[in-house]
């Protein structure tokens, strides 16, 4: 159901909070937000489920099939004297709607892996702010293991698990071996260029940092010996729906 706007402010979001269910299932809950072009309200009263293996359609996918290791973008639709339905789409501002709904919201992304299995995750926030933590295995988003590099930096893509509309994320890194010798992390196309963290094996058993996200979803590695390896794991990322 759609009202006009009239108690919401543009872009604000209440509720509407993703939940992983399985690994073919998420669902969209109850609240209420403003459409993508802040003209119109959508309300939720009910949880909404969304399959990604039925095929297109209403709490499906918009158009296609399946595809693995790929973003889907969650959305919430709705249309005059229509039941407010959920929609999964490659796009994240422009999914094909069905019949008679001429209304959406992106409420989030859920990854689709190579083994055609939505990863598990947990998203916190109630309103347009929106954190994702991955709850499965670390193997998930592994994005460097036992890894070594001299001489340059060397580029490291964090696709896998962070979303293309993310603004930082939070990575786990371990220095595997090398002793007291440093694998240094910086940013790839961020104005301060330097280094941002550095772990060492005799000085940590592994390091949380959180990570400003460049366009470009990577960043970059350098080890100051041959004998020091560095793991990677990204464990969630922030964004702004």
């Amino acid at each position: 159901m759609t009202f006009k706007y009239n108690d919401i402010s543009p872009d604000a979001i209440k509720g509407m909070a993703m939940t992983y269910v399985n690994t073919e299932d998420v669902t969209i809950g109850v609240g209420r937000c403003m459409d993508s072009t802040n003209s119109r309200v959508i309300r939720n009263k009910a949880t909404i489920t969304v399959v990604i293996d039925g095929g297109t359609g209403l709490n499906k996918l918009d158009a296609g099939v399946e595809a693995t290791s790929t973003w889907y973008a969650v959305h919430v639709i709705a249309g005059p004297g229509q039941t407010t339905a959920g929609l999964l789409s490659t796009s994240a501002t422009s999914p094909t709607l069905p019949a008679n709904y001429t209304l959406f919201r992106r409420v989030g992304w859920v990854y689709n892996d190579a083994s055609d299995d939505l990863l598990p995750f947990v998203q916190v926030g109630n309103t347009n702010l929106r954190k994702i933590y991955w709850a499965g295995s670390g193997n998930d988003t592994l994005v460097l293991n036992n890894a070594t590099n001299t001489g340059s930096y060397a580029t490291v893509s964090v696709a896998i698990g962070v979303a293309p509309t993310a603004f930082e994320y939070l990575i786990r890194i371990t220095a595997q071996a090398g002793g007291d010798n440093a694998t240094a992390i910086k940013i790839t196309d961020i104005v301060d260029t330097g280094v941002w963290t550095q772990v060492r094996q005799n000085r940590s058993e592994y390091q949380m940092t959180t990570l400003p996200c460049p366009t470009t979803r990577e960043f970059q590695y350098n080890s100051a010996h041959s004998s020091s390896e560095c793991q990677a794991i990204i464990k969630g990322y922030s964004e702004v729906i």
